[in-house]
């Protein structure tokens, strides 16, 4: 049946299987919520899940979930596929695979594919990716020459066959870990959810009596591409550019797109950004493209679900060889550093288009928070924080929030529990948030030491925005950049392995998002709530807002904007 032979009873009907399809992904990503073995899964969410139609296209994914696993996701099945042939599969299968280049970016993230048999015949994939929280090689660290010393690659592999389990896999992959319980916990976990999303998906073609889902996926695909075609219409034709420095590892690194927007479509090239390093701070163009299509699509069309044909008027291109399009076997394990700064990339560009419609530049990429102890009583923990996000056109940054990955973070309880660390101190940090109109989201402080006493190594590998803060947007000020220090006096000035002494503590105050529009128009009862939260100080509110009178004592006027 075609879309033009659609009566409204078909239109409701697959409207209604297509949010049932959304609620099996949504199942499928709880599931491993509820049985993953690591924090940063269970607790963060560092995870996605979704379903693919035959041909490998993506159809639906789970809401719960990072940019950068399912849009890398969207192409890692028929990638896998072209490593093991769907015709070879058989009832039962699964395929594995973290090879950076064909997964999620790097070697932590693993891909779990299921192909789902119905009378006989694959109609569908369940896929869903993860994070594992040491697979060898030097661990969680931007120290490595090469993909080779980051940890253990598995190819492509049939993870079980025909309902048996891989052991010997499973062994391997436990062997090479620092937490070899948890690493084979996580990879089965995935297995578990992926069965799951299996179930509920098969169930619900028996109960509407479907013997093929592929009339959903071009109802899926057909108003999918539409609305999202409608969406790049209503942004003005031409080219733009964006341009953002971030601090790199040794040196300062340099990000440029060029943005066409063109018959429906928008093609962006990152060749002007700066060449790959000999750090694992470079980013597979895989991932990228998937954190800068997210970016754009947030942008124009965020109400229009994530599926194949959503993400298909979105192109990214970059030449081999750039931080942003790294090939094998360059390092890649803070991949994110870089992919997490291209959603703020792709709003520079379009903030040419849409002027005064794009919110302002935003902290970035997670500072994530790897932290061990070798000999007895030896650890592995990891965790994240977060910095604040851009001020929107119409409103405060959110504070503390992920964007653009969507991770949360392990509740200080959690972290405590799972390693002897004790979190001092937890809160948001006062004048991170650029001014403006509309406030930068503020980042937090936060004071960790070791709960035994002894000696803890950390891996600063993805600790970005520490020399310069997130750009402000339409007269906003930038955001207050991150810091990071041991209480032993050492200044964490840049990427690498910090020892922190027995008895001393580790310092983070993570950066600000930028402010949107000037300070001067900024409401003064809103700026009265933010000195009496402590959010602003009064001196700030001085320096930035022209606010002269005394903290938290001001008489504020309903019309008095300060203009």
């Amino acid at each position: 049946m075609t879309e033009k032979q659609l009566t409204d009873a078909d239109i409701i009907a697959m409207n209604v299987m297509w949010n049932r399809l959304i609620s099996v992904c949504e199942e499928q990503a709880n599931a491993l919520l509820r049985v993953a073995f690591g924090a940063i899964v269970r607790e963060a969410g560092d995870l996605s899940a979704g379903i693919f139609d035959a041909s490998g296209r993506m159809m639906a994914q789970a809401v719960t979930g990072t940019p950068g696993h399912v849009n890398t996701m969207a192409k890692s099945v028929n990638a896998m596929l072209e490593h093991v042939p769907a015709e070879t599969l058989e009832d039962g299968d699964v395929l594995v695979t973290n090879d950076p280049w064909l997964g999620a970016g790097h070697v932590f993230d693993f891909v779990l594919v299921t192909p789902v048999f119905w009378k006989g015949t694959i109609v569908a994939y369940i896929a869903s990716t993860c994070h594992v929280v040491d697979i060898g090689g030097l661990g969680w660290s931007a120290e490595a020459r090469s993909v080779f010393e980051e940890g253990v690659v598995i190819p492509v592999t049939r993870l079980r066959r025909k309902g048996v389990v891989n052991e010997e896999l499973l062994a391997l992959i436990a062997v090479n870990s620092r937490v070899p319980r948890e690493a084979r916990g996580d990879v089965i976990s995935l297995m578990s959810c992926n069965d799951e999303g299996l179930r509920r998906l098969l169930a619900l073609m028996e109960e509407y009596d479907a013997d093929s889902l592929e009339p959903l996926a071009e109802f899926i695909f057909t108003r999918s591409a539409e609305a999202t075609r409608a969406a790049i219409e209503k942004v003005p034709e031409g080219v733009y550019h964006a341009e953002i420095e971030l601090d790199g590892y040794d040196a300062p690194i340099r990000l440029k797109a060029e943005m066409t927007v063109r018959d429906g479509e928008i093609s962006v090239d990152l060749k002007g950004s700066s060449p790959a390093v000999a750090k694992g701070i470079n980013c597979p163009l895989n991932y990228s493209q998937a954190y800068a299509s997210f970016g754009i699509k947030v942008a124009i069309a965020p109400e229009v679900p994530n599926n194949h044909a959503s993400l298909a008027p979105i192109r990214i291109d970059a030449p081999p060889g750039l931080i942003v399009s790294a090939e094998r076997p360059w390092p890649v394990t803070a991949r994110h550093v870089v992919g997490q700064a291209l959603p703020d990339l792709m709003l520079g560009c379009l903030a040419e288009a849409k002027r005064g419609e794009i919110l302002a530049e935003s902290a970035g990429a997670l500072w994530v928070l790897a932290i061990t102890a070798e000999g007895e009583g030896g650890f592995a923990s990891l965790n994240v924080a977060l910095g604040g996000m851009g001020a929107r056109p119409a409103s405060d940054g959110l504070s503390t929030t992920a964007f653009p990955s969507g991770v949360g973070t392990v509740p200080v309880e959690v972290a405590e529990t799972v390693a002897p660390l004790i979190y001092e101190k937890k809160e948001f940090a006062p004048d991170s948030g650029g001014a403006g109109e509309y406030r930068g989201g503020l980042g937090q402080e936060i004071r960790i030491r070791s709960a035994l006493g002894q000696s803890l190594i950390l891996s600063a590998a993805a600790f970005e925005r520490l020399r310069k803060g997130a750009e402000g947007r339409e007269g906003g000020q930038a955001g207050a950049p991150g810091h990071a220090e041991i209480t032993d006096g050492t200044v964490i000035a840049s990427k690498g392995l910090y020892t922190i002494p027995p008895g001393e503590a580790l310092i983070l105050r993570t950066p600000g998002g930028g402010g949107f529009g000037p300070p001067g128009r900024r409401d003064r009862k809103k700026l009265a709530i933010d000195l009496e939260r402590g959010l602003v100080s009064p001196a700030a509110a001085g320096r930035d807002y022209g606010y002269n009178e005394n903290g938290h004592n001001v008489k504020v006027h309903e019309t008095d904007r300060g203009e």
